[in-house]
């Protein structure tokens, strides 16, 4: 990995390319897109779903002639079994909070609070969703039944599902809260270190609005700072305008392919299919990674110092963009997509040291899209 203190503005990070796999690392995680799995389960969605076998098979992702160990991340889990994420309306913060240098106490007080309701909500207590997991796989075709058992029963059977499902609710809950003015730099820099820890609390559906807060805030530095490929970067910048739930949670895949899937203090690598043209699923990675890049870029040397160790154990995986009658042809790894980098602030540029140059890694790719 090359040293982060001294980011190469002509290729993309390191970290941002796949590394040599050892012996004993975790293999795939395989996340599917909550479309593609209605698409495939759906009535007459038959042939979508042999479609979507074949091409398993033909590229060798599952174990013989089955499936992959496919999942769904616990908010699309909700998404195919028809549940809405219960509805709470945003509160007033006591003035004790109401202060700089507060922002812990008042990020720990929403989300104890919400927490709390989200655990006496009817909508996801156990027992209502096991009755409707049982409704829709008894009025499924007998040959999705494998995919549903892999990506719905086996996921809410899983232990300790219910409580990831209500803190994932929760911390969305925060994610979206509209803090005082007062408050709110702070807090989006306490949300922003949730993108560099490997707990399983923060849905990727709720990181993706933090990259898109930082998109919004880099995309100005990236245009000037890459006068030749402004129209790719406007590009960019279209695809990178989620603004409903549905969009955050089709967003979701892209950052757990880029930067794995956090499981038990690690990241496993994931490839993600999804509903989506291999066109539009390489802008939302470049524009997510060049995001991510421009804000590691910002940030101080001692600050990139602390983060090494979580950045080092990323594990960029790939996206997979599926055809509506379930056929893929191509996987698109994400650690091969280009990165753009903007204007670093002058004081926080950081000089390479003498002799260390970064080293491609097996599968990486040297590319530049500057």
């Amino acid at each position: 990995m090359s040293d982060l203190r001294a980011p190469d503005t002509s290729r993309p990070l390191a970290w941002l390319r796949p590394k040599r796999r050892r012996r004993r690392e975790a293999p795939f995680r395989y996340l599917l897109d909550s479309r593609l799995f209605r698409r495939l389960t759906a009535p007459g969605g038959e042939a979508a779903l042999a479609g979507f076998r074949a091409s398993v098979r033909h590229l060798g992702l599952g174990p013989g002639e089955g499936l992959p160990a496919l999942e769904l991340s616990p908010m699309a889990f909700l998404e195919v079994i028809g549940v809405n994420p219960p509805h709470f309306d945003f509160f007033p913060l006591i003035p004790e909070v109401l202060k700089c240098g507060e922002s812990l106490k008042a990020t720990t007080l929403v989300v104890k609070h919400i927490e709390a309701r989200f655990r006496r909500a009817p909508e996801i207590q156990p027992d209502p969703l096991n009755k409707r997991i049982e409704e829709l796989r008894q009025a499924m075709d007998p040959a999705a039944h494998d995919l549903f058992d892999l990506c719905v029963t086996r996921v809410f059977s899983r232990d300790g599902f219910e409580d990831q499902l209500v803190r994932q609710l929760s911390f969305d809950f925060l994610y979206r809260f509209p803090f005082p003015e007062v408050l709110r730099e702070e807090v989006f820099d306490f949300l922003c270190a949730s993108l560099f820890g490997t707990e399983d609390s923060v849905a990727g559906l709720s990181k993706m609005r933090v990259i898109k807060v930082l998109w919004d805030r880099a995309y100005p530095r990236l245009l000037k700072g890459n006068p030749g490929a402004r129209g790719e970067i406007q590009a960019l910048d279209r695809e990178m305008k989620p603004r409903t739930r549905a969009d955050y949670l089709a967003f979701e895949l892209v950052h757990h392919a880029i930067l794995g899937l956090a499981a038990k203090n690690r990241f496993r690598p994931v490839t993600a299919f999804t509903l989506e043209s291999e066109e539009r699923i390489k802008a939302r990675a470049i524009a997510y990674k060049s995001a991510l890049r421009s804000f590691l870029d910002q940030i101080s040397r001692s600050d990139l110092e602390t983060l090494r160790p979580n950045l080092e154990g990323w594990k960029p995986g790939a996206l997979v963009p599926c055809h509506e009658d379930g056929t893929f042809e191509v996987l698109v790894p994400t650690g091969d997509l280009p990165v753009f980098g903007g204007e670093k602030k002058p004081s926080q540029t950081l000089e390479r040291p003498a002799g260390s140059e970064a080293t491609p890694e097996p599968g990486g790719a040297e590319v530049s899209a500057e």
